[in-house]
């Protein structure tokens, strides 16, 4: 394939390789990349691939040079814990919201729309999908800060991991869009358990401590069971 544009001073460009990339069936995400040299042109005039080799990032490195193209500078808020292409850490103090739940069971209809104490929680976006973790203190998290299971029915213990369902929530993963995920998560109806593990140390379960904690100043701490990661394990997941 040849190409010829001006910018300034005339080039011809040639295609000289292609880059494929390579996703998990099951999960629907990227995983690994290879690059293949063309090998020659077809009857037809089209490029045949040669052998692939894993794409490195020293391959991109030297890509990203040739594009020419400077990053956006951004301005990271002071709740935010890490940030990348692909994942936006952030955490927020306890605060009081209402919360929602599902009909069905006179106990649900009873504090659905109640305002509740929260406590701190650590939230993660990872390539559209919405983990939340607890912490048991008010100060901003550390790297080995010791996360917390977040006490909410939709939220896997084990991960952290949110059953989405029919929430709605953004379209990208940065910064400005960090509101809208917690709008989005504390507006949605928690419907259900998910996963396997231990939510909260109440005595009663997930019911008996949202019924405790109705129109409640604060989170008592003592009712959060530990997740077994650190801030740095959960961003590493």
């Amino acid at each position: 394939m040849h190409v010829t544009t001006e910018i300034g001073v005339s080039y011809e460009f040639v295609l000289t390789a292609a880059v494929m990339i390579y996703e998990d069936r099951v999960h629907k995400r990227e995983q690994f990349a290879t690059i293949h040299k063309i090998a020659g042109e077809g009857a037809d005039g089209r490029p045949s691939l040669g052998v692939g080799s894993l794409l490195t990032t020293g391959f991109l490195r030297d890509l990203a040079r040739g594009l020419e193209r400077q990053p956006e500078a951004v301005l990271l808020p002071e709740n935010v814990l890490a940030y990348t292409a692909d994942l936006l850490i952030w955490w927020t103090p306890s605060r009081r919201r209402p919360m929602f739940f599902s009909d069905g069971a006179e106990d649900r209809a009873l504090l659905n729309g109640r305002i509740f104490p929260h406590p701190p929680l650590v939230w993660k976006v990872r390539r559209g999908e919405l983990s939340i973790r607890a912490v048991s203190h008010q100060r901003r998290p550390a790297e080995d800060t010791a996360l917390m299971v977040a006490p909410y029915w939709n939220t896997e213990p084990s991960h952290g991991h949110v059953c989405i369902g029919s929430m709605p929530r953004p379209k990208k993963t940065d910064v400005s869009t960090m509101l809208e995920w917690e709008e989005g998560f504390y507006n949605s109806r928690f419907t259900h358990p998910s996963g396997m593990g231990k939510l909260t140390r109440h005595a009663n379960g997930f019911m008996g401590l949202w019924t405790e904690l109705a129109e409640n100043q604060d989170f008592p701490r003592r009712y959060l069971t530990p997740s077994g990661e650190t801030l740095r394990r959960f961003a590493e997941q």
